[in-house]
């Protein structure tokens, strides 16, 4: 999994904003290591199709890997 950010928001928020992010990022991270093996497989494949029609759609617009 990918490293997690330890550093504070960019830009100028307010503390409510910041304690706001907190709780949805931590939610977040539940709801995630919650899923299934079947629901990431089918996540990851859902992507996967969106970047292909992404990539024939607008093959100007996404760099093609």
């Amino acid at each position: 999994m990918a490293a997690e950010s330890t550093a504070n928001p960019r830009g100028l928020w307010t503390p409510e904003e910041i304690v706001r992010e907190a709780t949805a990022t931590r939610a977040r991270r539940v709801h995630a290591h919650e899923k299934t093996p079947e629901e990431r497989l089918e996540e990851t494949l859902r992507l996967s199709r969106l970047i292909g029609e992404l990539r024939q759609g607008a093959p100007h617009d996404v760099r093609a890997g």
